[in-house]
C-alpha cells in the first residue's frame, strides 16, 4: 500500500557494524501516544455447588399377614354380602349397605397399593434432576464462552496480529501490568475457571443410578475448556529453549517474537538476534522491527540493529543495558526504567564464556534458545519446551507432558507485521489520557 508522506523505514543494511554512541538522526518516524488501555472482557470465577442427585426409595419388606391380609378381607366381603343377600333376599337397604362394604374394602385396599408404589416418584425425581443439570449446562456454557472471549482478547491468534498493530491496542502492555511479557504459545485444554463442586452424597449404591451418571458426565464434560490459548510469563525464565524440527521452531519462534513487538513498547522491550550462516536468513525480518534498534548505538545508516553472529557482540551492544543487572531470580521485581531483553539465539556462536551465561542469567534478560546452545541454564533456571507439527509439550526430568498445540508465523507474515510496525516511536511524552494514538496510513 502506499506509505505516509511523512513516514520512512529503516533501510536494509545487513548486519551493522562499526557501532558509534547515538547521534543526530535523520530517520524520520511517526509517534504514537498510548490511551489508557481498553477493557478486557470479564474473565468467569467463583464456584457453582451442584446438587445430589435423588436417592433410591428404601423398600421396606413387610410382614406376610400384612402382605395376606387385604385378600382375606375382600374374601370376608365377599362371604359377608353372600350372606347378607341369602338371608335378606327381600330387603334392598341390606343389599345397598353390604354392596357399599365391598366397594369400600376394595378402595382400601387399592389405596394401600399406591401408596406402596415408589417407581413413578423416582420416575420424577429422575425427571426433575435431568431438568436441572440441564439449566446447569447452560451456566457453564455461558462461563466457558466467557474464558474463552477473554483468552482471545488477551491472547489473539498471531495471524491477527497485524489488524492490532497501529490499532488503539498495539503497545498496551505496560512494565507494571500483570500480563506484561505473557506471550501465548499455542492452543490447548484449560480448567473452567469456575468451579464446578460435585456435592457431597452418600454410598453410591443409594442413589438414582441415571441420575447419578448424567452427574458424572456433566462434571467430567464441563470443567475441562478446549482449545484455549496457553500463555506463558517470559519474565519468569531466564532461558526458554525450543526443541524440535527447526521450521516448526523457528514457526513458534516467530509468533512469539510478533506479539512481543505487538504489544510491548521499544521502551519497555528490546530484542536482539545472534544468528549467522545459513540460519541468517529466517530471521531477516526482524530488521524492520523497532524494537531491535538500539537505543544508544548508531551505525552507517542510522540505528544499530541488535543483530550478530555471536552472543558476545550482542553482550558489547547491550552494555549500557546489561551493566547494573544482577543474578536472576524468578520472583525479582521488574527493574525501573529499565527495558526487558529477550535475546533470540538460532545457530549463532556462545561460547558459554559470556557473562549472560556465567552469571547463570540476569534479571530482565531471556534468552530464547532455538539451538540447544546454553548448557544447564534453560534447565536449570529456565522453561525447556519441545515442538512438534501437532503438539506442544514441556520437558522435565520426568519427561515430556504434552499440554497443546503449537503457534506458528511464517516468514512472510513476520515481515508484514515487523513493516507494519517500523516507522512507530513511543513519543517523547507518552500520554495516558484521552488523545488518540497517531496513525499512519492503515494500508501501508
Amino acid at each position: 500500500g502506499a506509505r505516509p508522506a511523512n513516514c520512512t523505514v529503516p533501510s536494509n543494511g545487513g548486519w551493522a557494524n562499526r557501532p558509534t554512541r547515538e547521534g543526530n538522526r535523520s530517520v524520520s518516524t511517526l509517534q504514537f501516544k498510548r490511551t489508557p488501555r481498553l477493557a478486557a472482557p470479564r474473565r468467569p470465577g467463583g464456584e457453582v455447588h451442584l446438587e445430589p442427585p435423588p436417592e433410591v426409595p428404601r423398600l421396606i419388606p413387610g410382614n406376610i399377614l400384612m402382605k395376606l391380609l387385604p385378600g382375606v378381607v375382600i374374601f370376608m366381603s365377599v362371604g359377608m354380602m353372600a350372606f347378607m343377600f341369602v338371608v335378606s333376599r327381600s330387603n334392598p337397604a341390606t343389599l345397598l349397605m353390604g354392596g357399599g362394604m365391598l366397594m369400600g374394602t376394595v378402595g382400601m385396599v387399592g389405596m394401600g397399593a399406591g401408596r406402596g408404589n415408589k417407581k413413578g416418584e423416582m420416575n420424577e425425581d429422575r425427571k426433575d434432576y435431568l431438568r436441572y443439570l440441564g439449566q446447569m449446562r447452560e451456566r457453564a456454557r455461558e462461563a466457558t464462552n466467557e474464558q474463552r472471549a477473554e483468552r482471545e482478547w488477551a491472547h489473539p491468534d498471531p495471524q491477527t496480529l497485524w489488524s492490532i498493530a497501529t490499532s488503539r491496542r498495539m503497545w498496551e502492555r505496560r512494565s507494571a501490568d500483570s500480563d506484561f511479557m505473557h506471550l501465548r504459545v499455542g492452543r490447548g485444554s484449560q480448567r473452567l475457571d469456575t468451579r464446578l463442586v460435585p456435592p457431597q452424597t452418600g454410598p453410591v449404591e443409594e442413589l438414582e443410578p441415571i441420575a447419578t451418571l448424567a452427574l458424572r458426565r456433566f462434571v467430567r464434560a464441563h470443567s475441562i475448556v478446549p482449545d484455549l490459548p496457553v500463555s506463558i510469563a517470559l519474565r519468569s525464565f531466564a532461558a526458554v529453549g525450543l526443541a524440535g524440527e527447526k521450521e516448526d521452531v523457528r514457526a513458534l519462534a516467530r509468533a512469539m517474537i510478533g506479539q512481543m513487538a505487538t504489544f510491548h513498547t521499544p521502551d519497555d522491550l528490546l530484542i536482539a538476534v545472534v544468528t549467522s550462516g545459513r540460519a541468517k536468513q529466517e530471521w531477516e525480518w526482524a530488521k524492520w522491527l523497532p524494537h531491535v534498534q538500539s537505543p544508544t548505538l548508531v551505525d552507517g545508516i542510522g540505528a544499530l540493529r541488535l543483530m550478530s553472529g555471536s552472543l558476545g557482540q550482542i553482550e558489547q551492544y547491550l552494555d549500557e543495558e546489561l551493566r547494573d543487572r544482577q543474578r536472576f531470580t524468578r520472583n525479582a521485581p521488574p527493574l525501573a526504567d529499565q527495558p526487558h531483553i529477550v535475546i533470540v539465539i538460532d545457530d549463532g556462536e556462545v561460547t558459554r564464556e559470556e557473562n549472560i551465561i556465567l552469571e547463570e542469567g540476569l534479571v530482565g534478560v531471556t534468552l530464547l534458545d532455538l539451538s540447544d546452545s546454553l548448557g544447564n541454564l534453560t534447565a536449570r533456571r529456565g522453561l525447556r519446551m519441545v515442538v512438534e507439527p501437532d503438539r506442544l509439550g514441556a520437558r522435565s526430568a520426568s519427561g515430556v507432558e504434552w499440554f497443546g498445540a503449537p503457534d506458528s508465523m511464517t516468514v512472510v507474515e513476520a515481515e508484514a507485521l515487523s513493516r507494519r510496525l517500523s516507522p512507530y516511536r513511543m513519543g517523547a511524552q507518552q500520554d495516558d489520557g484521552g488523545e488518540e494514538p497517531l496513525l499512519s496510513n492503515p494500508g501501508m
